[in-house]
């Protein structure tokens, strides 16, 4: 329960990253807004059915992966409940850490928090599934600057 509060605004936090653009969003039909998800384990369970896609397409968008990169294949489809895939227990754990950087690391850091600084998983990932860990050869042109928008240049599916 000590981590259900900001584990809200950890969502709330992704929403606000990876929310579509006013004129992006195209018109279709109304999805059923459902909270009884199963084997949510960091995310609320109270997470509305849109809400949770979006999370789940930011996550495919951070990490240039489709959905099937977390989850398991299942008789019709992807077995989203399913904890067979190992990507999923990591992106547990990633999104744990993120969590934990937001809200405790980055606020202790004097002058750092509160100027709009948040750790996401674009951060790191930067659209790769594995992020870069070395340091890139003098020269090579630096990697792309996170400006907070989806410019709609990746087509990932739903989440």
């Amino acid at each position: 329960m000590r981590l259900a509060v900001p584990l809200l605004g950890f969502a709330v936090l992704v929403l606000a990253a990876y929310a579509p653009h006013p004129e992006a969003a195209a018109p279709g039909p109304a999805a059923r807004d459902s909270t009884e998800w199963v084997n949510l384990q960091v995310l609320p369970d109270t997470l509305p059915r849109d809400s949770l896609i979006q999370i789940m397409r930011g996550f495919s968008l951070s990490l240039g992966v489709r959905c099937e990169h977390c989850h398991a294949p299942g008789a019709e489809g992807l077995d989203f409940p399913s904890d067979a895939n190992p990507h999923k227990d990591v992106a547990r754990d990633m999104m744990r850490m993120t969590w934990a950087l937001n809200a405790e690391t980055l606020p202790a850091i004097e002058g750092l928090h509160g100027e709009g600084r948040l750790v996401t998983c674009y951060t790191c990932h930067r659209g790769a599934a594995r992020p870069a860990t070395e340091v890139p050869e003098p020269g090579a042109p630096p990697p792309p600057a996170d400006d907070g928008h989806d410019h709609g240049d990746h087509d990932h599916g739903d989440g």
